[in-house]
C-alpha cells in the first residue's frame, strides 16, 4: 500500500512539472519552446535581434530598408563601419556618440579625438562615430582617398552614398540614426551631436549611466527643446521656407541638433517614420520635430545643459584652472575655434580628478563671464535673431539663450 502512496504521490508531481512546463514558456507558432532554440551567434548581433522582437510588434515588426534613405531608395555606405560587430568588447555599450561631420573638417575631427580619444570613451561606455557625405565638386581640399585612409587610421568614419550640401543635412542626420540602430543595436542610447559642438563626455556619460539603470521609458528623446518656433517666410533669409516646404506658421516642438540623447527605441522609430514621411530639409526639425511627433514621442527638456556662446566656455575653461569651480553648462558652440574642443576637455579631467567645487551662488558665470561680443557667422540663430543685452559700446554679457549655428 505504501509504495502505491509513493507512486500516486510521484505520478502527481510529474504531472504538475508537466503543466507547468507546458503552460508556463512561450512557443512559436509550429509548438516549439522559444527558450530551447539556440540564440545564433554568427555576425555578432543576431542573437539580440531576436530579443527586439517583442519591441518590434510596435509597428508590425517592420525593419528599416537598408537601401533606403528618406526619399532615397538606392542609398549605401560609401564608407561602411562594423565596428560594433567586428569586436565583441564594443557589443554591449553604454552609448554611441554620433557627429555629424562636414567632409572636409578633418581639423574638426581630429580636435575631437585629442580632446579624449576612441580608447577613453571605449572605457567609458561609449563610442564615437563620425557621419559624412559625399565630397562635394567644389571641394577643393580633401579627396576620397585622404578620407578613406583617415578612416584605415582611426576606424570612426561613416559616408553616405548623397553629396554633402546644407539642404542634404537631413540626410545625414538620419543616416547617423540609421547606422546606430542597424550596425550598433546593443548600445543602450544614441547621443547625436554636430561636429563644432564642446560637450563634456564625462557629465554625459554619468548621466547615461543613471538613465539606464532607471525604470524602462518607452521612447526617449532628450535635448534642448525650442517650442513655438515660427516658420521664416522671408526669402532673403537663409532659414526661408515655403508653404509648399512646410505649410503650417508654427513648427512642432523639436531639439536642438546641437547634441540630443535617443535610446534605441526612439531613434529606431524615427528611422521608420523618415520612411514614409516627406523629406524636409532643415533637419533638427525634421527629424526630432516632425518624425518624432509622427512616432508619438514626447520631447524631454535638458535646456539647462546648453550655453548659447562660446565665450562662457571660455569663462568656464578660466574659471577651473584659477578657482575649481565645476562648469555651468555641459554643451556649447565652439565659436569657429577648434581648439576649444580640446582645452574644455581637458580642463574637465582635471576637474573631474580633483573634484572641483560648484560655483559659489554669489559669483554665477552669467554676471562674473563679460566677453567681446564677436560677430561671427557660428552666432547667428538658425531659426531667428539672436539676443544680445549690451553692456557698453563694444561689450556686453552674452545671453544665455540657445542659438542655432549653421554646420556649414
Amino acid at each position: 500500500m505504501r509504495k502505491f502512496h509513493r507512486f500516486l504521490v510521484f505520478s502527481i508531481a510529474l504531472l504538475i512539472l508537466y503543466l507547468v512546463y507546458r503552460y508556463s514558456f512561450p512557443v512559436d507558432s509550429e509548438g516549439h519552446y522559444l527558450f530551447l532554440k539556440p540564440l545564433e551567434s554568427s555576425g555578432g548581433d543576431s542573437g539580440f535581434l531576436t530579443l527586439l522582437k517583442s519591441d518590434e510588434m510596435e509597428d508590425g515588426g517592420r525593419e528599416p530598408d537598408p537601401k533606403r534613405l528618406v526619399n532615397l531608395t538606392d542609398f549605401h555606405f560609401r564608407i561602411g563601419n562594423d565596428i560594433c560587430k567586428e569586436n565583441g568588447s564594443y557589443s554591449e555599450l553604454l552609448g554611441v556618440i554620433m557627429v555629424t561631420s562636414y567632409v572636409g573638417n578633418d581639423a574638426l575631427r581630429a580636435a575631437h579625438r585629442q580632446a579624449i580619444s576612441q580608447q577613453k570613451l571605449i572605457s567609458m561606455g561609449l563610442l564615437r562615430i563620425f557621419s559624412l557625405g559625399e565630397i562635394p565638386d567644389r571641394e577643393r581640399f580633401i579627396t576620397q582617398k585622404a578620407l578613406q585612409s583617415e578612416q584605415d587610421l582611426f576606424g570612426d568614419l561613416i559616408q553616405g552614398s548623397f553629396q554633402e550640401a546644407y539642404r542634404n543635412l537631413t540626410y545625414k542626420h538620419v543616416m547617423s540614426l540609421k547606422w546606430a540602430t542597424e550596425h550598433c543595436r546593443r548600445a543602450k542610447f544614441v547621443v547625436k551631436m554636430d561636429d563644432d559642438i564642446v560637450f563634456d563626455p564625462f557629465f554625459v556619460q554619468n548621466h547615461l549611466s543613471d538613465v539606464g539603470q532607471g525604470k524602462d521609458q518607452g521612447s526617449l528623446l532628450a535635448g534642448f527643446v525650442f517650442n513655438n518656433k515660427k516658420v521664416i517666410r522671408l526669402k532673403a533669409n537663409k532659414w526661408f521656407v515655403t508653404r509648399e516646404e512646410f505649410p503650417r506658421d508654427v513648427y512642432p516642438p523639436y531639439l536642438s541638433g546641437w547634441l540630443y540623447i535617443a535610446n534605441q527605441r526612439a531613434a529606431r522609430e524615427l528611422v521608420l517614420q523618415s520612411e514614409t514621411v516627406p523629406f524636409f530639409w532643415i533637419d533638427d526639425t525634421y527629424v526630432t520635430g516632425i518624425l518624432a511627433g509622427k512616432a508619438g514621442i514626447v520631447l524631454q527638456s535638458l535646456n539647462k545643459w546648453f550655453s548659447a556662446n562660446s565665450e562662457f566656455l571660455d569663462c568656464c575653461i578660466r574659471d577651473m584652472k584659477r578657482y575649481s569651480y565645476q562648469c555651468d553648462y555641459y554643451v556649447g558652440p565652439n565659436g569657429g575655434n577648434s581648439r576649444l574642443v580640446m582645452d574644455f576637455v581637458q580642463e574637465l579631467e582635471r576637474c573631474y580628478d580633483n573634484a572641483c567645487y560648484q560655483r559659489p551662488s554669489e559669483k554665477p558665470l552669467t554676471k562674473t563671464c563679460v566677453a567681446e561680443y564677436k560677430n561671427t557667422v557660428q552666432q547667428q540663430q538658425q531659426h531667428g535673431t539672436a539676443l544680445i543685452v549690451t553692456k557698453a559700446s563694444n561689450w556686453c554679457a552674452i545671453n544665455s539663450t540657445l542659438k542655432h549655428s549653421p554646420e556649414h
